[in-house]
């Protein structure tokens, strides 16, 4: 599981509240960006959508809370990330009280002349009191035999890729750049990033033109930790990212060529 930063609730307590934006991708952060997936110039593909969906990318009053742990991302695609304008989109699907701390469910959408071509989720606990409204929906976590888990990458996140991709991405939040503040709160050192590794995975995946990616996160990752990105010999679809030195399986994926038929 990974930690995420500091926030205002005022959006968590407002049902059904949506946003909805028109986007234009260019610039300098749209540049580096391509240059970070190790994509051309001017295009992101497939797998640009899970920044492109960050939901306080669409707008800043998702952003989440210090004590926030983020369990569960999915992100749908049907076709790669335009190069001219689209419409994004977000709102609150759910939240769920459970005395003294609570779930929330973000969603997020980009559509093309009216069309859905993106749609992602992201599911985050944090510390609070905040009332219970919509319909939990947190998918069940795959089973996972970790005897049938095969060896496909390794890596090591360290902490410069990681302080850059907080600023990338524009989610800096404190346990994933202050290392006093990550010590305060019980951790050896920075956090690795939920979205981090669910790029990574995805990208040693390989994605095509349309498709669907999901990841739980189980554990938080410290950054230097040597990870195994392994895939399960009994169902290619299942990934799982493991820490080499316990053998703790960190985070778990299903990564799939085609998205399930619109909604909404």
């Amino acid at each position: 599981m990974t930690t995420r930063g500091a926030t205002t609730l005022e959006t968590l307590r407002t049902p059904g509240l949506r946003v909805e934006r028109s986007l234009e991708l260019s610039g300098q952060w749209f540049n580096e960006l391509c240059l970070w997936l190790q994509s051309p110039i001017g295009e992101l593909g497939p797998l640009g959508w899970p920044m492109v969906l960050i939901p306080e990318i669409v707008d800043s009053r998702y952003r989440l809370g210090d004590t926030s742990v983020q369990v569960y991302q999915r992100v749908e695609w049907r076709q790669p990330v335009p190069r001219r304008e689209f419409g994004a989109s977000g709102h609150v699907e759910w939240v769920s009280g459970r005395g003294g701390s609570f779930e929330t469910g973000l969603a997020t959408q980009a559509r093309l002349g009216g069309e859905l071509v993106a749609d992602s989720l992201l599911v985050a606990r944090m510390d609070g009191e905040l009332e219970s409204y919509g319909t939990r929906d947190l998918p069940a976590r795959p089973e996972l035999d970790p005897s049938s888990l095969s060896r496909r990458r390794t890596l090591v996140v360290d902490e410069a890729t990681i302080r850059h991709f907080a600023g990338l991405a524009g989610t800096r939040y404190p346990v994933h750049e202050d290392e006093r503040y990550a010590w305060a709160q019980g951790y050896p050192t920075i956090l690795v990033q939920g979205l981090l590794l669910f790029i990574i995975q995805l990208a040693y995946a390989g994605v095509g033109p349309a498709g669907r990616g999901e990841m739980w996160f189980r554990r938080t990752v410290p950054a230097g930790s040597l990870l195994e990105s392994c895939q399960s010999t009994a169902d290619p679809t299942l990934w799982a990212m493991r820490l080499v030195g316990g053998g703790e399986i960190a985070a778990i994926a299903r990564i799939s060529s085609h998205p399930s038929p619109e909604e909404g």
